[in-house]
């Protein structure tokens, strides 16, 4: 059976006028943002969000206008990469963080209130080869489905370097199932998504994928690492359509979210996507240079359209 793709060209995704929407508290990144909507929690928007190695909790009435609630000291040195998952009345976190080898582990904790988290749980380790790849050893960029009575945990692994930038970004993606929400996990054991020289959007690295259920399939928003036709490191934000969440198909308008002259001017990075009253939103972070570069979280909104093309 053929697959159908949402009518989400391009062109449908208008940024917030009032882009970017929050600045670096520490000067430098924030990133990676995950949104909790108006009656999830309290009748506040939430985000969560990480730069240089901290957590970031935000808070705002209306989705827009951001300001810091929290900043997350509890879960110890260079933390990141934070994915939430609600279950049974309870809150569970996980998140990226480096191991006394400055590997990058996956953890997490659950919570009942967002404020008293458990104990650490240390779900992910980079074992396999492939994991181990680059000059950085990592998994990290976690992001939890559950379909049926199986947790399904995304994440990317092993490292490709960004001589423009100075640092790394992910290889690979891959995922990993469990009975239980701590695990253990059984790995996939090999990348279901890769860097592909055909693929101008994902030619040099994978990145992190975010995954969504809808309409029952699974719509996967990647933000792929390339280099453009200057040899510049690049990353936009494409869309993936799956059957199973293991073989994915790209959209064929990709990418959806690409940079662009501004605070966006060299690489979209991670993301979160949401519906707010019929409205489908996602919140990124870009990045407005390269090696010296500063990283805001901003968003866009889908047009109203006329379903699947």
């Amino acid at each position: 059976m053929e697959i159908s793709f949402p009518d989400w060209k391009p062109e449908k995704w208008v940024d917030f006028p009032q882009n970017p929407l929050i600045e670096p508290p520490n000067g430098y990144v924030i990133g990676d943002p995950y949104i909790i909507l108006p009656g999830e929690y309290d009748n506040y928007w939430h985000l969560f969000a990480s730069g240089k190695g901290i957590i970031y909790r935000f808070i705002s009435e209306d989705g827009i206008r951001w300001r810091i609630e929290k900043i997350i000291e509890s879960f110890g040195d260079w933390v990141g990469f934070v994915y939430l998952h609600k279950e049974n009345g309870k809150w569970y976190i996980f998140y990226a963080k480096a191991d006394k080898n400055s590997s990058m582990v996956i953890c997490g904790r659950e919570s009942e209130d967002l404020e008293n988290w458990s104990d650490e749980n240390v779900i992910l380790k980079p074992e396999l080869e492939w994991e181990m790849e680059g000059k950085r050893i990592q998994v990290r960029n976690p992001c939890l489905i559950k379909t049926g009575n199986i947790y399904r945990l995304y994440y990317s692994a092993g490292t490709i370097w960004l001589d423009d930038c100075g640092y790394e970004e992910p290889k690979y993606i891959s995922f990993a199932e469990s009975e239980n929400i701590f695990g253990p996990y059984r790995k996939y054991g090999e990348p279901i998504i890769k860097p592909d020289g055909n693929v101008f959007y994902r030619n040099f690295g994978a990145g992190a994928l975010k995954v969504f259920i809808l309409e029952g399939k699974f719509i996967g928003l990647n933000n792929g690492l390339y280099r453009d036709e200057n040899g510049r490191s690049r990353s936009a934000i494409s869309l993936m359509v799956s059957e199973d969440g293991i073989k994915w198909i790209d959209f064929p308008f990709n990418p959806i979210i690409s940079p662009k002259d501004g605070w966006k001017k060299a690489l979209v990075y991670q993301l979160d996507m949401v519906d707010y009253n019929g409205r489908k939103i996602i919140y990124y972070n870009a990045r407005d240079g390269w090696r010296e570069g500063k990283e805001r979280i901003g968003a866009c909104e889908l047009l109203p359209s006329g379903g699947d093309v």
